[in-house]
């Protein structure tokens, strides 16, 4: 394995090699999300923002918060500031940056989970210092620095010591006009291509939908469903509550001394976070004793249930669990059970559905509208061929069109991956002064 730091080796002679104290001023922002009574209203600039832009401009919809006069003295961003992610559940997702680009009228200051840094603009331009932390070679510094289990953060002084390598600054304008002509090139490319899976993604809904809703034969009779977003569905399908197709409808439960007693062997413990519509996510494995395992007898999960995520971001993710192996889940994780009228893997493609994830939509509560009821589950409309041979096909159809697409999918994502490393490597390059500009 090559060392971090390996590219001190390949700077160019007419760069030298500084810590970014030596550059800039940098804060670690405390400024939480909650509103205070006693204090000064704010707009907050938060992770979110800085992790999905590149420029942080008075037009983005920041959310309302309160701070100090001394936190508003300390992180009132500017125009050349360069915000950094600190914290994160991700130790890759470190030192993620965005440059404060335009003045702000309204009161903005910086949020929790990031740092500020501040350019002395005599010694280093605020986009050079941008893209020193844009080059994933270089922000690999603050990545190994990054400590935690569930969440990952650095401490301050790992990122005063953040090596950058460091040309005049005529060089650095010089730089700067090079890596914005051509990282543009390359976002617009990655782009587009993200462009192009969205549009297979939703073809992909499409012909599911189509699938479970009118069924294979286009030239079938077909009958009113009697629910306007539903419409006609085939004269020999059935129309039911979900209640009447399943054995079961419940969730799991936190385990009694909830994440003190995970282990990293044992009975796998399924959480929101690794039910997807297209598998199951186990790079965060988590595991619970065997004698914890049985006496939550209620979630076990056994071959051939649907998990569906029932509260927070994820909600309506849905995945059938095929592994030979014990399993139990919390309590943001449901269980569905079928009885002999509709094969899982039917039911999982319905509920992936435009329909059944409207039904969900349609059904959640809550004031931030995150979660759903067993009760809501229950009465979801599930239309199916009466026949399970009927089932089967469109199953066998449903199987190979999703392949097909992935295939495709899959070509154009490591297309993009490719064009990811290019765009890192050029940058990386350009701040060594490996490219001559």
């Amino acid at each position: 394995m090559s060392n971090y730091l390996d590219w001190q080796n390949k700077i160019s002679p007419d760069r030298k090699i500084v810590p970014l104290f030596h550059v800039a001023n940098y804060r670690i922002s405390p400024v939480d999300k909650i509103v205070k009574d006693n204090e000064d209203k704010v707009r907050l600039c938060n992770y979110m923002d800085v992790y999905k832009n590149t420029y942080i401009t008075s037009d983005l919809d920041f959310m309302k918060g309160s701070a100090t006069e001394n936190e508003i003295e300390k992180f009132l961003i500017q125009r050349g500031d360069v915000l950094i992610t600190k914290d994160s559940e991700s130790w890759n997702d470190i030192g993620i940056p965005a440059i404060v680009s335009g003045d702000f009228e309204n009161i903005t200051v910086c949020g929790y989970h990031l740092a500020l840094l501040r350019p002395k603009t005599d010694l280093i331009t605020p986009k050079f210092l941008y893209y020193s932390f844009e080059s994933k070679e270089h922000r690999l510094q603050l990545e190994i620095e990054a400590t935690g289990v569930t969440r990952f953060g650095i401490p301050k002084d790992a990122i005063g010591k953040y090596k950058l390598p460091l040309p005049s600054i005529s060089k650095q304008n010089k730089i700067v006009t090079f890596l914005d002509k051509e990282v543009m090139k390359i976002d617009l490319l990655i782009e587009n291509k993200t462009k192009l899976i969205a549009l297979f993604e939703e073809k992909r809904k499409t012909i599911i939908n189509q699938s479970v809703t009118k069924g294979l034969d286009l030239n079938t009779a077909m009958k009113d469903s009697g629910i306007e977003w539903l419409g006609e569905i085939p004269n020999c399908w059935n129309l039911e509550r979900l209640k009447f197709l399943t054995k079961k409808i419940g969730s799991g439960v936190t385990p009694l001394g909830g994440a003190n007693i995970y282990t990293d062997t044992g009975i796998l413990f399924l959480r929101s976070q690794n039910i997807y519509n297209d598998g199951l996510r186990l790079n965060d494995e988590t595991f619970i004793p065997e004698d914890i395992h049985k006496e939550m007898r209620s979630s076990q999960v056994q071959k051939g249930d649907l998990l569906l995520n029932i509260t927070g971001g994820s909600i309506g993710r849905c995945y059938y669990f095929n592994l030979d192996i014990e399993a139990n889940i919390n309590q943001h994780v449901c269980i569905i059970r079928v009885n002999k009228k509709i094969l899982y893997r039917y039911l999982h493609f319905v509920i992936i559905s435009l329909v059944g994830q409207y039904q969900i939509d349609l059904l959640q509560y809550g004031g931030g509208r995150e979660a759903i009821s067993f009760e809501n589950i229950k009465n979801f409309s599930i239309s199916f061929p009466q026949s399970i041979e009927s089932q089967k096909e469109i199953v066998k159809f449903l199987d190979k069109e999703c392949l097909r697409f992935d295939k495709i999918t899959n070509k154009i994502k490591t297309t993009i991956d490719l064009l990811k490393e290019k765009r890192t490597a050029i940058i990386s390059a350009a701040i060594n002064g490996e490219i001559e500009i």
